[in-house]
């Protein structure tokens, strides 16, 4: 079932014709794959065409199915959808599980509700479900889009007196918020803890700090760290190199520019 994906979900549409001539009826599962193939697609009108299918066929839908139709009404911002899915869900008996109300955070944040998405948090916690390190990864990172850091921050000590332990994206996330408020000092902190913790930065941390460097004029710092990712032996990728050309050309040093290009057309 998962072959068509590659292809479009046309593909999806003929093979479901092809199950009906042949008299194979679609199940639950079939059901789900297709409605998740279309969302995936962008073809949020499809899925629900199919979901009010299967219901007019009673198959009940389940937990799966309407945390594929949750989490693509919330990233299209259509929240009032969602909520509407979540509640429909409620009034079949089938419990929300962490993922459901994962996928209202990160809607709530996307569209930078972030009060409504931390009262989800809550909410969970309230209803006997423990957040996990993704849910605060959201919302911390959710935060921090909006130059909230120092509630980012708060919310990191709060995973941290819960004993969730924090990994590359929740670091990453408060070191980039940090680092676009010009607060180098502390991110740089952050970033000794990761190693402290076993939790080695990845290039992606990397770049905010050059970018916030580069910003800052700190031009040979940000090449220094550029050395120093190198030999620790994590590869820069494009961003890296035009964070550091940018940076460069800006503060009037076109040679060492030219030696980051020539460096960029090796790899």
């Amino acid at each position: 079932m998962g072959n068509w994906l590659v292809g479009s979900s046309y593909d999806a549409c003929d093979l479901y014709s092809e199950m009906v001539v042949k008299r194979i009826y679609p199940d639950v599962v079939t059901y789900n794959a297709l409605i998740s193939g279309f969302c995936i697609m962008g073809q949020l009108k499809e899925g629900i065409y199919l979901f009010n299918k299967m219901t007019m066929e009673n198959m009940n839908p389940d937990l799966y199915t309407f945390n594929i139709l949750v989490d693509a009404f919330c990233k299209e911002g259509k929240l009032k959808e969602a909520k509407n899915v979540f509640l429909v869900m409620m009034k079949n008996d089938i419990k929300p599980n962490i993922v459901t109300y994962n996928c209202l955070i990160d809607g709530y944040c996307l569209v930078n509700e972030v009060n409504r998405a931390k009262s989800i948090l809550n909410i969970m916690a309230q209803r006997g479900l423990a957040p996990d390190v993704r849910s605060y990864n959201i919302m911390i990172n959710g935060l921090c889009k909006i130059k909230m850091v120092d509630e980012a921050m708060n919310l990191f000590k709060e995973v941290q007196s819960r004993k969730i332990v924090p990994d590359v994206v929740t670091y990453s996330s408060l070191i980039d918020g940090l680092c676009k408020l010009g607060r180098i000092t502390y991110a740089l902190e952050l970033v000794i803890d990761m190693h402290d913790r076993g939790q080695p930065p990845n290039i992606y941390t990397y770049n905010s700090i050059l970018d916030a460097l580069c910003k800052s004029h700190d031009v040979d710092k940000a090449i220094a760290l550029l050395k120093k990712i190198k030999d620790n032996g994590i590869q820069p990728n494009m961003c890296t190199y035009t964070i550091l050309l940018n940076g460069l050309c800006k503060s009037g040093r076109i040679k060492d520019s030219q030696k980051i290009f020539e460096d960029l057309l090796v790899k």
